[in-house]
């Protein structure tokens, strides 16, 4: 699945999908934190917070648009 068929079956409740998101963006985000924080610790904390508080909007994101950056600007 691309992530606008994933987006849109975690929209409707699919948990598998909104997991599939994450195992493929989580490196990303927790690579941009890392570069900004000193804590390892902290930078897998806000990684966690940052795809939670994606979850909770996912009604918000516009799925015309990029996952990636999206997330990333959570995370930020």
């Amino acid at each position: 699945m691309d992530d606008r068929e994933l987006i849109i079956a975690a929209r409707d409740g699919n948990l598998d999908a909104f997991s599939q998101l994450v195992q493929r963006y989580q490196g990303n985000v927790r690579a941009c934190l890392a570069v900004r924080l000193d804590s390892r610790h902290e930078t897998e904390d806000l990684a966690q917070e940052a795809f939670i508080v994606a979850y909770r909007k996912l009604n918000e994101f516009d799925d015309e648009k990029a996952f990636g950056p999206w997330i990333r600007s959570i995370a930020f």
